[in-house]
């Protein structure tokens, strides 16, 4: 495995570097790891929808491929809720099919947009509760709970992938996405 690889998760570049492949019907050993691993994620009760991206993501790019390794060595279950949650950011990342536009903003606008976001995702989790709390979105959204928990107790700007989950399961109607700050 890649030196980057035997550092924490938390300081891995995030970018989606697709792996080169010949033949994509032929499987090779690290193929076969990856199912081996999807395998122990299904007995850790993860998702189907999710371990199905996760492995058909970790089959393009090296970082989720890379996080699924990490993982399946990773001993203490915090660290493992944090690199699943990593894997989900690195499944969202990858998977933006089309190149989006930049939207700058001002450094005189982060306190504003911070609070932005922090009252939509207050207002959001409160829908979630009436839904039945996060483990319910979870299994709504195939998105794992430690990355709706993240989700919800950071300040970050939300990915549009994950809204547009979320979107889904709640009922579009319910949720109005600043376009300020989505991404």
């Amino acid at each position: 495995m890649k030196a980057q690889t035997q550092t924490k998760h938390s300081g891995r570049d995030s970018s989606c570097t697709e792996i080169p492949v010949g033949n994509i019907y032929s499987l090779s050993s690290d193929h076969v790891e990856l199912f081996e691993i999807a395998v122990r994620m299904k007995k850790s009760d993860l998702s189907d929808v999710f371990i199905d991206y996760a492995v058909q993501t970790a089959l393009k790019f090296e970082g989720v491929s890379d996080l699924m390794h990490l993982w399946n060595e990773e001993k203490d279950n915090k660290e493992k809720e944090q690199i699943i949650a990593d894997i989900q950011d690195m499944i969202d990342a990858c998977s933006q099919k089309e190149k989006s536009e930049e939207i700058y903003i001002k450094f005189n606008d982060l306190d504003a947009i911070a609070k932005n976001v922090r009252g939509f995702k207050d207002s959001l989790y409160q829908k979630v509760i009436q839904l039945g709390g996060i483990s319910k979105l979870a299994a709504l959204t195939g998105i794992p709970q430690p990355s709706l928990s993240r989700f919800f107790n950071s300040n970050s700007i939300p990915r549009r992938a994950t809204l547009l989950k979320i979107a889904k399961v709640l009922g579009s109607a319910n949720v109005k996405i600043d376009i300020l700050w989505s991404k």
